[in-house]
């Protein structure tokens, strides 16, 4: 039995120390300790012990609570910890392997391509099924395309939410949403908005970015993306330009790849030697944000073999029969 200490209560170590059966991890910044839980049947933590980092105190709180993780601060488990040791070998299994924090972005030169659904699909289906914070960035020059999409009422948008402490982001089914006001974001300095999205950060392990490119202000979070998905759709003019933002992102030494969306077995022609990281097909109201989309981008993010773990089992045994019908997913 593995049991994680966060500590720096001594008398809690030499309680179990001579325990034959425990084995002791010990962590006490915030990103330890959420590596740390997955394999550990029992958590002593003393919040005030933990040093924030990269994670706030009150995420890695909600995890926690979320995931039914058993634990106790120093003083209760020292009052009683044959009982502790005993709930926790009871208790059914382990914590499984959770998610590692991501950041991505969702870009194109310009509109048409998809990218708001495929990234608010790719949120909305994160949130559904790892029960963990996300949060959905949007960087564009006009109306903010998220009231519309989700049917909400969105009077606090970027500018307030950078401005102002005590104004809270909207949420839509589990994802924390930051829609975009340019007018008034234009004259904000950068590094406030980045400072905003650092402290996002710290509070969510997944952070999608719906981005035009260029975007006057997406050096706000540039240096925090882990990968760009340039989306295209099946036509030669919008294939020619995720080409053209493919290599200019490399030119930044960015890490990309493109993603060719609504693609059906008829456009076989118009993409002939082309070869992207993911084709994804054309669903029937992909605006109802079922997944169907985002599960196979949550693949390509984290590793199939990986993502596999949070969906329903049958999933990945149908995967090829569903893509044979004009999808298609690189292998990672």
């Amino acid at each position: 039995m593995r049991v994680l200490i966060a500590t720096k209560v001594l008398a809690v170590f030499d309680v179990l120390k001579d325990i034959k059966d425990v084995e002791l991890e010990e962590a006490l910044f915030s990103g330890q300790i959420y590596e740390d839980l997955a394999g550990s049947q029992l958590a002593i933590i003393d919040f005030e012990d933990v040093v924030p980092h990269p994670y706030s105190l009150d995420m890695l709180k909600g995890v926690l609570a979320e995931k039914g993780m058993l634990f106790v601060n120093s003083q209760e488990f020292l009052s009683q910890p044959d009982r502790w040791l005993a709930e926790a070998r009871a208790a059914r299994g382990e914590l499984t392997a959770l998610p590692e924090q991501k950041a991505v972005a969702f870009v194109s030169y310009s509109g048409g391509t998809g990218k708001t659904i495929l990234a608010l699909d790719t949120a909305v289906h994160f949130a559904r099924r790892t029960k963990m914070p996300v949060l959905l960035a949007e960087f564009t020059y006009g109306e903010s395309a998220l009231p519309s999409m989700t049917g909400q009422d969105m009077p606090r948008r970027l500018f307030d939410l950078a401005t102002q402490l005590d104004v809270e982001a909207p949420k839509y089914k589990g994802v924390t949403l930051v829609p975009m006001d340019y007018e008034y974001c234009r004259d904000l300095p950068v590094r406030q908005l980045a400072q905003y999205f650092e402290e996002q950060m710290e509070k969510h392990i997944l952070m999608v970015v719906d981005s035009r490119w260029p975007h006057g202000l997406i050096s706000a979070v540039q240096d925090e993306i882990d990968e760009w998905f340039v989306v295209a759709t099946p036509r030669i003019d919008t294939v020619e330009n995720a080409r053209r933002l493919h290599h200019e992102l490399e030119k930044l030494e960015r890490k990309a790849s493109i993603i060719i969306n609504q693609k059906s077995t008829a456009d076989s022609l118009v993409l002939a030697g082309f070869e992207g990281a993911l084709d994804l097909p054309r669903v029937r109201q992909p605006d109802r944000l079922e997944g169907q989309l985002g599960r196979e981008i949550l693949s390509l993010i984290y590793g199939k073999k990986n993502w596999r773990r949070y969906e329903p089992k049958g999933f990945f045994a149908n995967l090829g029969r569903r893509f044979s019908s004009g999808g298609r997913v690189s292998s990672r």
